[in-house]
């Protein structure tokens, strides 16, 4: 090849370089959704994929729902489904617009969604723990974003996060408490409520940096605590309205490295008259302490409580 036939071809090369380069950098989202739109979904995602690699936080999102359209009308699904599950890892609520999404793709939003939250809210608690443990104030918002999504009816189906509510109300209680009272005398953990715990004592800060993580049903790799001791006083209804009723209420135990109740609480009322009965007896049960890799662990407990009519 001649020294003429070369430089032309470099020349040719260059400048095919520039036009390529040049049309990268005209890529819109605008065009790409007309490339989507007269049903071009090889290049709609070719031009999304070069915006993605440089779009800003509030663009991601819009990209990558369109990548899924792209994906989704080329069958390509399971690509589909893990850009669907990044999306709602940056944002759970996320639902795909009725004027942008047919019923086929809402359809597969729903059901990657109803796969994917309940173990985000987990993941999410999981932070908002170590936050706690970290005595970090974002703690307690993080606790509430746990309890905004338990609300939400994909995650209420989810019969492994039946307990989580009533875990991370704990603890974001406990979190508020401790920011409205820094350095004033305190109550023990989690005695927040009707409370049979010991009468407080001063300190300047209600946990210590030292203080045991507190583990919770939801930690897989704690073995719950055991009852030993745990007598049930006896439901005696003084009316006979009342004793024609069912009565549901919540316990709360912190149960301590040793398997002693360090503190109860009625999260949720079971009735007046049987609340402080309950209490008292708590202060009597005693428990193999929960453990974690063998090593005896603090434990905070969630217990139902039933009422039934007498027989």
């Amino acid at each position: 090849m001649s020294s003429r036939t070369t430089a032309a071809l470099a020349l040719v090369i260059a400048g095919w370089t520039t036009v390529v380069g040049a049309a990268s950098a005209n890529d819109t989202l605008a065009q790409a959704k007309e490339l989507y739109a007269s049903a071009a979904y090889d290049e709609a995602l070719a031009v999304l994929d070069r915006l993605q690699s440089a779009a800003s936080v509030t663009e991601t999102t819009s990209i990558t729902e369109y990548r899924v359209y792209c994906l989704l009308a080329l069958d390509r699904r399971d690509e589909a489904r893990k850009d669907i599950e990044g999306i709602l890892h940056d944002n759970p609520q996320y639902v795909p617009p009725d004027d942008q999404a047919s019923p086929r793709i809402q359809s597969v939003f729903r059901d990657v969604r109803r796969q994917a939250l309940p173990k985000i809210v987990l993941e999410r608690y999981a932070i908002a723990k170590a936050s706690f443990e970290r005595k970090d104030p974002k703690a307690g918002p993080q606790f509430d974003s746990v309890l905004t999504l338990l609300d939400d009816p994909d995650v209420q189906a989810s019969p492994a996060l039946s307990d989580l509510r009533t875990i991370v109300t704990a603890f974001r209680d406990l979190t508020k408490a401790m920011a409205q009272t820094p350095a004033a005398t305190v109550a023990r953990p989690l005695d927040t409520g009707a409370s049979i715990s010991q009468a407080p004592t001063p300190a300047e800060d209600p946990r210590p940096s030292d203080a045991p993580r507190i583990y919770t049903s939801a930690d897989p790799d704690v073995a719950p605590p055991i009852a030993r001791t745990q007598r049930i006083p006896p439901w005696i209804p003084a009316a006979r309205a009342i004793a024609a009723q069912d009565f549901h209420g919540t316990l709360e135990l912190l149960i301590d490295e040793t398997g002693a109740v360090m503190s109860s609480t009625m999260r949720t009322s079971a009735h007046p008259a049987y609340n402080q009965l309950l209490l008292r007896a708590t202060r009597e049960w005693k428990f193999m302490p929960a453990r974690r890799q063998g090593v005896p662990v603090r434990y905070l407990k969630i217990v139902e409580i039933h009422l039934k009519p007498p027989a």
